[in-house]
């Protein structure tokens, strides 16, 4: 029988929240995230934005956060762009508050679950899920199976060092902030044909390059789908990011590997949340017991 699931995308600046069935997201909503909020007000705000969606339908509620997650207990340990948001017991917090079944997920894991499952792939295709958005995150998924790490660690590429700081600070929102503007003021200009706009997205996608190089040496994947919101501006930096792997990679690696842009959006997350909740809720039955 198919479930129909609360489903959360958390982000640094944007919240999405829907009711996912098997067959697809069938509502969601947008809400803007306070940055700046303190601990006790993000939960607050989560619990918020979720009553505004959730009803007698829905069965459980998954939600996928920027951060390193304590898989067992679904605590959340520190979030980069929420800087306040740690050490988190949200688990508990939602079951709790709601009495429903909850799992916690990172959000690239998330995403890139939502990707391996939509898609067409073989059971054994090693696929990399990259996020850019205000961060830079990835999911991990070998041999048809999403690796998280104890903590929800794996595929934090964005923390690497690289050049004055680390990769996110070049392969993300930030980088548009730091020249000055926004991800989304930028692809406006460039979309008008505006060529400065035009040549810092192909300054982002050499930077992205080298992120990806590293995902390379690390898991020499089969996949790398590019999601988040800056990935829409993609026809702008992907011939620069194209051009600046082939340097990097040998051109066997490189020819081999499949490069693309997800084409289900912010369902992504959303989907693949719902795919990991399934998961585990089987997961368990297998083993005699209770999901909570």
């Amino acid at each position: 029988m198919s479930q129909t699931l609360l489903c959360v995308d958390l982000g640094g600046t944007k919240a999405l929240v829907a009711k996912v069935t098997a067959v697809g997201v069938i509502e969601k909503r947008y809400f803007d995230v306070d940055s700046n909020a303190s601990k006790a007000q993000m939960n607050e705000f989560l619990c918020k934005i979720i009553e505004q969606v959730i009803d007698s339908s829905c069965q459980g509620i998954v939600i996928g956060v920027p951060s390193m997650v304590l898989m067992e207990t679904g605590e959340v340990i520190e979030t980069v762009n929420i800087p306040d948001w740690k050490n988190v017991q949200l688990k508990p917090l939602l079951r709790e508050y709601f009495n429903l079944p909850v799992l916690v997920h990172n959000d690239a894991n998330c995403f890139a679950m939502g990707e391996f499952s939509q898609g067409r792939f073989n059971a054994d295709t090693n696929l990399i899920g990259i996020c850019l958005g205000t961060g830079l995150g990835a999911g991990v998924v070998l041999n048809g199976q999403l690796y998280t790490g104890k903590h929800s660690a794996a595929g934090e590429f964005g923390s690497f060092a690289y050049r004055n700081g680390i990769i996110e600070n070049y392969t993300s929102g930030q980088f548009f902030i730091e020249q000055g503007t926004t991800g989304k003021l930028l692809y406006e200009r460039a979309l008008a044909n505006d060529v400065d706009a035009q040549a810092q997205f192909s300054e982002f996608g050499k930077h992205l390059a080298h992120a990806i190089n590293q995902v390379i040496l690390a898991f020499d994947p089969d996949v790398i789908t590019l999601g988040g919101s800056v990935a829409k501006a993609s026809a702008y930096f992907l011939p620069s990011l194209r051009g600046q792997l082939a340097k990097l990679v040998n051109p066997i690696i490189f020819h081999a590997l499949d490069i693309r842009v997800s084409t289900l959006g912010d369902d992504a997350p959303l989907l693949g949340g719902y795919a990991l909740f399934v998961n585990e809720i089987n997961y368990k039955q297998q083993l005699g017991a209770n999901y909570a």
